[in-house]
């Protein structure tokens, strides 16, 4: 779990779900270095560094989504966090959650990833992409939010 992470629950706030990132993200990228390392080996040199550079940023990206996104369930609020020189948290209360949904293409339904899209009242729309588990986690927010709501 993350370090700084605890500072920013309440008393008595504990984390019901943390949602980590699937390994497919680190998929094209990787696709894209072996391209470059193959046209380099087998075509041209300056042909596989001209593709390697350009792979250096998608790789770098993905890279950095994989470790640093955080999608947190606490018992009172959603907590989104992402980045690594310059970080995003994303804090939403459950009371001001207005719906969440899935966006799960066809290989990520075969894989177990989807993208997790949360909207809140005036927060905006919150899109994780290549969430692993991404239906357990709407399960899982849809009944804390059950919990929340009045009778």
């Amino acid at each position: 779990m993350i370090k700084d992470f605890k500072s920013l629950l309440t008393e008595g706030e504990e984390v019901v779900l943390n949602a980590r990132i699937h390994w497919f993200a680190l998929a094209f990228p990787a696709v894209l270095l072996c391209i470059s390392l193959l046209a380099g080996v087998f075509f041209h040199w300056l042909v596989g560094l001209i593709i390697m550079f350009i792979a250096i940023y998608p790789a770098y990206n993905a890279v950095i989504h994989y470790w640093m996104t955080h999608l947190f369930i606490t018992n009172k609020k959603i907590m989104y966090r992402n980045g690594f020189l310059s970080r995003d948290w994303v804090q939403l209360r459950l009371s001001r959650v207005e719906n969440a949904h899935l966006e799960e293409p066809i290989v990520g339904r075969l894989l177990g990833y989807s993208t997790v899209i949360i909207s809140g009242m005036g927060a905006g729309r919150i899109a994780v992409p290549y969430v692993e588990g991404g239906d357990e986690y709407t399960k899982l927010l849809e009944k804390e939010l059950a919990k929340k709501e009045p009778v």
